[in-house]
């Protein structure tokens, strides 16, 4: 058992680009009209807020990029809050350059002046109005004449945990002034956007035939939202005329099958469900847009009644994607195409790895050279001078950022997809024979006419993959490409995979060069698994807050195709292992190569999707790793309803291996077998805090046994007993260039 001894390494960080302020006069208020449709009842006013002094921002000099950049601001809460402001969400503009900006994660309101610096003013909808003491998750809201609408995401929590009754209310408070002196007048609120949208689809409500959009398998507990076939709305505008609500949602994608077009449902009695005349929402013909891949995060009506769209990927960015973030420009046409335009967005972000969910409103047409200020959610943003992300910081201590953009002329884009990365990657050795093989992109991704075929080194096929194949063959989330072999490989058989030049396409139908040789993406399979025993693996790292990871070593060289389970989920005593439990994290990891005795590596589990691994691969459910935490490693064993970022309960446990806990015990047990082998170790600190440990000693690997010592000795070990920033992550591993001995 390894005993605690406390250490704290502060990391270096990036500096964040803080621009000078451009104070624009924007009328037009979250993009929508001036016209309004009535109101839907009223109620008593809030209580009074009290406004604070503004500070006058602190500002740099603004570099030039690519994305039309006119200037960047920095906005911080007001003074004594005890609410986050880090998840910029939606926004409307107030006159005398103010703005209304809500967060995903606090039930607050704040007015801020557009140049940047502190709050002026909060609202609290907790306190106030429909009294919401729950995170609403509060992502999409629209302006109409003096109204605000504003709803919850309606989703499940991030690790696919039920919340959607917390997160599917609409509702609606009537603004007024500006800045400090604004008020917000409660209109009404209506619970069910959800699960009438669920029963909508499931019925056919909208004639394009039952369960056409996936809602009641996407809004399942267990589904993570942000993900291709996920939950969540996080766009609301105005449709022509101010005759409905449009809900504009960054999940599902459409259809359940193709799952590449975003999707936008209009709401068409918003004020009497708000006033409480009406209990059943009446949907309209639903709308489905081509943004190349992307869901909806941001929709706006502009001064000319056309409509600007931030689009962003269904789940997580990717580093492979030149442009995971988009703007576009529609005329509110079904019919119509969106029309992309040339703003270079991921520019923009890389001053701090937010991504972008708010337009503050469209003051003019919607048309190159319009200025929109656009802001940013920075929750997981670690900020100069700070050691945890700025959503876990003092409320007082947060902030997110924003930019003025021109608006670009239409984006021309005549190139193809670019293969950016493969797996199993060329002249692996010791592939999983169950493998699939996933080729990720540059851009999000079409199939074309042609097909993809995999064949063994004597060039003879095992099997063709195209767009006739069924799901279970072949899938696509936005720049990814998995094709799954419906028979396992043959064991020490080579392979390759050729590529018709029109079998794989972008949006506009520009299509990947192909492969036609036996050489650029050519692997051989592995032998049989290697069994495993306690004693041949022990943790080396693991860290409760972000980067949420941990990391193992192998200390036995294993063959591709070895397997191993991860669980953070309570172990009961007894028998009952984890029993009827279908939270936290659940996978299985799986080899894919031949790895050496001594490799260590690191699995990234507070992602969307499965957990990431720097060696090897991972399929089951992801989530973040807290301050009363195990984890888990046995072989063997079965887990229920596993899947690409999901997983049942664990209906069996095979031969434990190791264990790591950290800060706290809650209602754990530690299997005995590992305590007597020493493969358990403890990091716990009284009261319960946040903790992150690693192993700082030697990383000579040449003698096994005297390394597996080392890592015993708890002198051999930093780590960090609060809420700070966990151990860096290097090319996806907490110890960089030495994953291989």
């Amino acid at each position: 058992m390894i005993s605690l001894h406390r250490s704290a390494v502060v990391p270096p960080f990036k500096r964040l680009l803080i621009a000078s302020a451009l104070a624009l006069t924007l009328s037009a208020c979250g993009g929508d009209g001036s016209g309004s449709d009535g109101s839907a009842g009223t109620a008593p006013a809030p209580a009074p807020t009290t406004p604070v002094v503004v500070p006058p921002p602190v500002t740099m000099p603004a570099e030039p990029t690519p994305a039309q950049l006119v200037s960047a601001q920095t906005f911080e809460p007001n003074p004594r809050t005890t609410q986050g402001s880090s998840d910029a969400s939606t926004a409307f503009a107030l006159p005398d350059n103010f703005m209304v900006v809500a967060d995903d994660e606090a039930n607050v309101l704040r007015v801020y002046p557009r140049a940047g610096g502190a709050a002026v003013l909060e609202w609290s909808y907790a306190l106030n109005g429909p009294k919401l003491t729950k995170e609403l998750d509060l992502e999409a809201g629209t302006r109409i004449g003096d109204t605000l609408y504003l709803t919850g995401s309606n989703s499940n929590s991030k690790d696919g945990g039920e919340a959607m009754a917390d997160r599917s209310h609409l509702f609606a408070v009537k603004v007024a002034g500006t800045g400090a002196t604004t008020t917000f007048d409660y209109v009404g609120k209506f619970s069910a956007l959800d699960s009438q949208l669920v029963a909508w689809d499931a019925a056919n409500g909208h004639g394009l035939g039952a369960n056409r959009f996936g809602f009641a398998v996407s809004a399942a507990a267990g589904i993570a939202p942000e993900r291709v076939d996920g939950f969540s709305i996080e766009g609301m505008t105005s449709a022509p005329g101010d005759a409905a609500l449009w809900l504009g949602f960054r999940a599902p994608l459409t259809d359940t099958a193709a799952r590449d077009k975003g999707l936008i449902v209009p709401l068409q009695n918003a004020n009497a469900l708000l006033a409480g005349t009406a209990t059943q929402a009446a949907f309209g013909t639903p709308i489905e847009l081509e943004l190349g891949g992307r869901g909806i995060r941001s929709i706006d009506k502009g001064g000319d009644g056309n409509y600007l769209i931030v689009a962003g990927p269904s789940g997580a960015s990717s580093a492979l994607v030149d442009r995971n973030f988009a703007l576009f420009s529609w005329n509110g046409n079904p019919q119509s195409a969106p029309i992309e335009l040339s703003n270079d967005l991921d520019a923009l972000r890389k001053a701090t790895g937010g991504s972008f969910e708010s337009v503050v409103g469209v003051p003019g047409p919607v048309t190159a050279g319009t200025e929109v200020q656009l802001l940013m959610d920075n929750g997981d943003t670690v900020w100069p001078g700070q050691s945890a992300v700025s959503k876990d910081l003092p409320p007082a201590d947060q902030k997110f950022g924003g930019f003025v953009v021109r608006l670009g002329a239409p984006r021309v884009d005549t190139a193809g997809p670019r293969l950016r990365r493969a797996a199993p990657a060329d002249d692996r050795v010791g592939v999983n024979r169950d493998a699939s093989i996933t080729l990720s992109f540059d851009k999000a991704i079409r199939l074309g006419a042609g097909n993809l075929v995999l064949r063994k080194g004597d060039g003879s096929m095992v099997e063709t993959f195209n767009a006739g194949s069924s799901t279970a063959r072949v899938q696509r989330n936005f720049n990814v490409l998995k094709l799954v072999p419906s028979q396992p490989l043959d064991a020490d058989t080579a392979y390759h995979l050729t590529v018709d030049p029109t079998a794989v396409t972008d949006a506009a139908g520009h299509a990947f060069a192909g492969i036609n040789d036996a050489t650029t993406l050519n692997f051989v399979s592995a032998g049989a698994p290697t069994p495993l025993v306690v004693g041949d693996m022990l943790f080396v790292g693991a860290n409760a807050e972000a980067p949420d990871a941990f990391a193992f070593v192998l200390l036995k060289a294993v063959n591709g195709g070895t397997k191993i389970t991860f669980t953070d989920r309570d172990r009961k005593a007894g028998n009952a292992e984890f029993t009827g439990l279908t939270n936290e994290t659940a996978f299985v990891w799986t080899a894919d190569r031949n790895l050496p005795a001594g490799a260590i590596v690191t699995i990234q589990t507070d992602v969307t999707g499965s957990p990431i691994a720097d060696l090897g691969f991972t399929l089951g459910a992801p989530g973040g790793l807290g301050k009363e935490e195990t984890i888990y490693a046995f072989t063997g064993g079965s887990i229920a309803k596993l899947g690409e970022g999901t997983a049942g309960e664990i209906t069996a446990v095979g031969d434990y291996l190791a264990s790591i806990t950290l800060g706290g015990t809650k209602d754990n047990t530690i299997p005995p077998q590992l305590t007597l082998a020493g493969t358990a170790f403890s990091f716990v600190v009284s009261p319960t805090n946040q903790t992150s440990a690693i192993y700082a000693g030697s990383m000579d690997r040449t003698d096994l046994g005297a390394f597996a010592a080392r890592v015993k000795f708890a002198g051999n070990w930093n780590r960090r007993y609060k809420p700070e920033v966990g151990y860096p992550l290097v090319d996806d591993s907490l110890f960089g260039g030495k994953q291989l001995p």
